[in-house]
This record gives structure tokens, C-alpha cells and sequence, in this order.
């Protein structure tokens, strides 16, 4: 079943169909190959989606909408402007540090570029900074939302490995920090160089008074984070309560959207975990079938036989998952590709921890870089520019997401110190 299964994926991909429907379909073929009645394909899927862990997705999504349009990027703005406004290249670094909260909120890249991007990029343009560099800074920033907890693809990884959620999530705290210190810094070299503006000067009081106006925003992470360690609540749980909290503050508290809003949002929400869903019970049926054949139990034989030490393979598993980034969605690739060669690295000692954010933060690269990129199409979309534009001014921020990707592999403390600390 292994070559009609790769074969008529690859033809599909090429064909631009979408992922999902790639996955679904040949899988089908594999299976009709391989003399199985197509039942399996039903019975699979179902069996798939049959998982109470993968709750918390439709739930993050929704709680992601409503702080959205509860118009909560803006006073995040606000407050990130504050911080650290005053630097070179101010309101690029805004941007940033704007997205590393609203990382805290969404657990999703493409939302943060939405979002962050129709706030900050047109202002951007207007005091003469670059469209293609405004364009630029928001979409790598915004790939440091499936870094910092919550994240959407952590969960993903969690179901597909059996790896603690929340250890995952306390894992990602550090590395979505280093990836932003980094961008932040490449951000000023650049500003430096070509003479962008610094915002306000630094002030205490502003920093205090918007901090009283995005205090409960920030808060959110916190309860997340917080109540999974704490036991008082599961993954699933924490998205349900970050829901009701999202919905209190926007409709209670700002009070910046509408009871009428709620069915449209939800529509929207609903939309958005209809796509994702889809592309996940494929992505296992396809999953499975490479299981069954196996390819993973092959390829750890195979590893095992090239006696390379865990660096060099971890190396060699980056540079993979780099490249399959550009070819399929972030999501479909940790279900198709963590269940192969995840046997192979346990068998090499590797922590679970370490490797899951080796696997996002590698992964995530894909988010900005074309083919596929979803936050580069975004980020292209609201600044005006070209991909190719786009492209080209993203890659010193591509070199700073691969520099943090260097430092986890040679360090695993940087992603396993936090949850460590719980265990």
C-alpha cells in the first residue's frame, strides 16, 4: 500500500488540492490497493475525532475569536508600545512584543497575523517604514503564537504522542521568549540601518496606566497555564474556561462586542474547526496507514543502524521538518510525520518535552515561507506587497527562528527546565 499511497499524494499535492482532501483521497487509494473494504476510511476518521483532548481545539479557536474581535489586540498594543515603543524601529518592536502576548490568547499564528497585522501594519506604512518590512516583522512574530501556551499544534502533538499537554505548553514558554528577544533584536539592526523611527519616550506612568487597561488580557495565560498544572483543570477544561473568561471581559467588562456579534463569531470559529478537524481525521487515516506498514519501526532500524548520535540525528530531523513545512500545513505534518519518527527518537533517549518543541518551533518555519505559508499570504495581503517582497524580507527573521531552533537542539534545557521543575 506504501507507493500508491505516496504516489498519488504527491500527484494531488501538485495538484493543488487541498491538503485534506489529498490526505483522504489517497489514503482511499492505499487502501483499495491493498484490498481493504473503504469502510475503514469512515471507521478510522470517526475513531480519530473520537478524542476529548481534541476539544480543546474548537474551544481555543473560539476563545481566540472573541478576544479578537473584542478589539483586545488593541489595548495589548497599547501597552506593548509602552514597554518598549521608545526603542529604534518602535513600532516594529511593538509588534513583536504584541505578538508574544497574543500568543498567550489565540494559540494560533494565522489569527495573531490578522489581527496584530490590520492594527499595526497600516500605521507602520504611514511613518515611512517599509511595507514589506511591516509586512515581515508581523508574520515571523506572529509564528511565536504556537510557541507560547496556549498552542493549538502542542495539542495536536499531545494526542498523537500521549506527551503531557500542559508539560508541553510550560515547555514552550522560554523558547517563544528567546524567538522574540531574537526578533527584536534583528528588528533593530535593521531599523538602525535604514533609519526607522523610535516611538514615545519611555515612561513609567504610561507603562502602569496601560497596564491597568490590558491587565485582564494578560491574565488569561495565566489561568490557562496555571489551572492545567495545578490540576484543577484539563487542557480541554482550560479551553473551556478561557471561552467564558474571553466572553465575560469582552462582553461584560470592555464591553467591545455584542450579544449579536456571538453568531457570528461562533460561525466563524466554527468554520475555522470544520477546516482544521477535517485536515486532522485525514491526516490519521494517512497516519495509519503508514503505521501499519511499518514505516516508523523501518526508519528507527534504520537510524539505529547509522549509529549517529541523538545531535546529528535531531539535526537531520530539523532540516525534514524544515523542508515539509513548505509543502504541507503545520497541523497535518505533526500528525503524518511525529508518529513515524517518534519511535526512532525515544529509542535515542530523546525527552518527549525536548523534542515536541524541536518539532513546533521547526515546523512553525513553514508559517512564513512560501509555498504554503499561511502568515506570509496574510501578512503579503494587509501590507500590499508580493510574496516574493514578502519572502525576501522575512529571511533575517527565518535565520532567527533557525538560530532558536540551533539553540533547543544543542541545549534541551531551554525547553525542558520549566516543565521539570512540576514533574
Amino acid at each position: 500500500m506504501t507507493l500508491p499511497l505516496f504516489v498519488s499524494f504527491v500527484i494531488l499535492i501538485f495538484l493543488n488540492v487541498p491538503i485534506a482532501f489529498s490526505l483522504a483521497i489517497s489514503s482511499c487509494v492505499a487502501l483499495y490497493f491493498g484490498g481493504f473494504p473503504l469502510n475503514v476510511v469512515i471507521q478510522r476518521m470517526v475513531t480519530a475525532a473520537d478524542s476529548f483532548l481534541l476539544l480543546a481545539i474548537p474551544f481555543f479557536i473560539l476563545a481566540g475569536n472573541i478576544m479578537k474581535d473584542g478589539e483586545i489586540s488593541k489595548k495589548l498594543i497599547n501597552f506593548a508600545d509602552s514597554l518598549v515603543g521608545f526603542i529604534t524601529g518602535g513600532l516594529a518592536q511593538v509588534n513583536i512584543v504584541t505578538s508574544m502576548f497574543f500568543a498567550g490568547i489565540t494559540g494560533a499564528a494565522v489569527a495573531d497575523t490578522s489581527a496584530v497585522g490590520s492594527v499595526l501594519i497600516p500605521p507602520m506604512v504611514e511613518r515611512e517604514y517599509d511595507a514589506d518590512f511591516s509586512g515581515a516583522v508581523t508574520a515571523a512574530s506572529s509564528v511565536i503564537g504556537v510557541i507560547i501556551p496556549p498552542s493549538i499544534p502542542m495539542v495536536v502533538y499531545g494526542v498523537v504522542t500521549g506527551v503531557s499537554v500542559g508539560k508541553m505548553f510550560m515547555g514552550g514558554l522560554i523558547p517563544g521568549i528567546l524567538v522574540g528577544v531574537i526578533m527584536m533584536i534583528a528588528s533593530y539592526v535593521i531599523s538602525k540601518k535604514r533609519g526607522y523611527p523610535s516611538g514615545k519616550s519611555l515612561s513609567i506612568k504610561n507603562i502602569l496606566v496601560n497596564f491597568k487597561e490590558s491587565i485582564l488580557a494578560l491574565i488569561m495565560p495565566l489561568i490557562i497555564v496555571g489551572g492545567i498544572f495545578s490540576g484543577v483543570f484539563t487542557p480541554t477544561e482550560a479551553a473551556v474556561i478561557a471561552v467564558i473568561y474571553s466572553l465575560i471581559i469582552s462582553l461584560f467588562v470592555y464591553r467591545t462586542i455584542k450579544i449579536k456579534d456571538l453568531p457570528r463569531i461562533i460561525l466563524e470559529s466554527a468554520y475555522t474547526t470544520a477546516v482544521v478537524m477535517l485536515m486532522l481525521v485525514a491526516a490519521f487515516l494517512f497516519s495509519w496507514i503508514i503505521t501499519r506498514e511499518r514505516i516508523p519501526v523501518q526508519i528507527a532500524n534504520f537510524l539505529t543502524t547509522l549509529a549517529l548520535n541523538r545531535t546529528v540525528v535531531l539535526v537531520l530531523v530539523s532540516i525534514f521538518y524544515i523542508v515539509a513545512g513548505t509543502l504541507m500545513d503545520l497541523t497535518a505534518n505533526i500528525i503524518l510525520l511525529v508518529p513515524v519518527l517518534f519511535p526512532a527518537i525515544q529509542n535515542l533517549g530523546v525527552d518527549p518535552i525536548h523534542f515536541g518543541l524541536i518539532t513546533v518551533v521547526a515546523l512553525a518555519i513553514g508559517l512564513v515561507t512560501p509555498p504554503v505559508g499561511a502568515c506570509l499570504f496574510v501578512a503579503s495581503e494587509i501590507s500590499n506587497t508580493s510574496i516574493v517582497q514578502q519572502s525576501k524580507a522575512l529571511i533575517p527573521y527565518i535565520i532567527s527562528l533557525v538560530l532558536v531552533l540551533i539553540l533547543l537542539i544543542l541545549i534541551p534545557e531551554i525547553s525542558v527546565f520549566i516543565p521539570n521543575l512540576f514533574s
